[in-house]
């Protein structure tokens, strides 16, 4: 049993001591809102009763979220511009967690092997 993350820009680092010192301290990793992810001067609203508008214009956000390499596990260039972003994720912390447990993905392939993901 092993475990894998992608972090929050804020946590500074990876890997599961960094998330628990962000637990332990209670910090906040949210940010404003970068022009590039979305454009919040048009969605935001502070008054939470008007419809359409978005409540808040902070998030945690992930670095490099748009760095998935798809070679890296035989996905197509076409086939990942068309994956969920959630799936790239969980590819990644598949992987991370299999590489922290000091298992190849040559050993994974055609294996019994199942992953789990919840609380």
């Amino acid at each position: 049993m092993n475990y894998g993350q992608r972090s929050y820009g804020l946590l500074k680092g990876e890997g599961i001591d960094n998330f628990w010192k962000v637990l332990v301290e209670g910090r906040n990793c949210t940010v404003e809102i970068p022009p590039e992810r979305f454009n919040t001067k048009d969605w935001y609203d502070p008054d939470d009763s008007k419809p359409g508008k978005i409540r808040t214009t902070r998030a945690a956000l992930i670095d490099g979220f748009n760095e998935f390499d798809n070679r890296l596990f035989g996905i197509n260039d076409m086939e990942a511009e068309r994956m969920d972003p959630q799936q790239k994720l969980l590819l990644e912390c598949t992987f991370r967690a299999l590489e922290n447990a000091g298992i190849p993905m040559e050993n994974i392939s055609g294996s019994d092997t199942g992953v789990f993901i919840g609380r």
